[in-house]
């Protein structure tokens, strides 16, 4: 695969896919919001971009020059907890900087325990967005997303959302994948970020599940 752009790179999971990325020679831009050198660069091909809002066309732009997809890793913590840093307010946003540096595949992290877009909240996802504090915010960006998609955003490009099975404590293995859970074998338990950043990097290329929210979890 040629650059990857990654949302939200210096969190868990977009330093696991930083690293997936070192490791197999694939050159990447490192998205953040601010302090860069959290990113430790290894190589001259590899860039860090600091985007402080997501709303930022001309930022977005510039940082998905030359990538050939775009990976979020982002979600809601003490630092990231308002809107420039939201995925779901944004996208008409992501969707002009991707389409203008021409690209058009996108993959974007989610949880399990959502519905697929189109589908209505999941009952698990109502409750989790009654909680309080960073969770129950964090549920309700999520579901966002997921209802953001239902309703047509990101129509002029290739996405997946990931509904994902993650933890960094998680099991070191290859996730499996399945459109829904009819008939899967996908369990509700983890994998750990190592190896959903393989996965995700590998279905950015692959395409296998474009349009579509495949459920991403240790296998039975």
């Amino acid at each position: 695969m040629s650059r990857v752009a990654i949302i939200g790179a210096a969190g868990g999971l977009g330093q696991a896919i930083v690293k997936h990325c070192q490791d197999n020679s694939i050159p990447f831009t490192a998205i953040v919001r601010s302090r860069p050198e959290r990113i430790q660069l290894t190589r001259a091909t590899d860039r860090v971009a600091v985007v402080p809002s997501l709303s930022d066309k001309q930022l977005l732009q510039t940082a998905f020059e030359d990538c050939q997809a775009v990976i979020t890793a982002t979600g809601i913590t003490s630092t990231s907890n308002d809107p420039s840093a939201f995925l779901s307010p944004n996208f008409d946003a992501i969707e002009e900087a991707m389409l203008a540096a021409n690209v058009t595949r996108i993959v974007i992290v989610n949880t399990l325990l959502t519905s697929a877009p189109g589908e209505g909240i999941s009952n698990a996802m109502r409750f989790f967005k009654w909680i309080p504090g960073s969770m129950g915010k964090g549920a309700t960006e999520m579901q966002a997303v997921v209802d953001a998609l239902g309703g047509g955003k990101l129509s002029k490009v290739k996405w997946t959302l990931v509904r994902a099975g993650v933890h960094p404590s998680g099991a070191n293995e290859e996730p499996v994948a399945s459109a829904d859970w009819a008939g899967s074998t996908n369990t509700l338990q983890p994998v750990s970020y190592e190896a959903m950043a393989r996965w995700m990097v590998e279905e950015a290329s692959a395409c296998r599940f474009v349009g579509m929210a495949p459920l991403v979890s240790k296998k039975k």
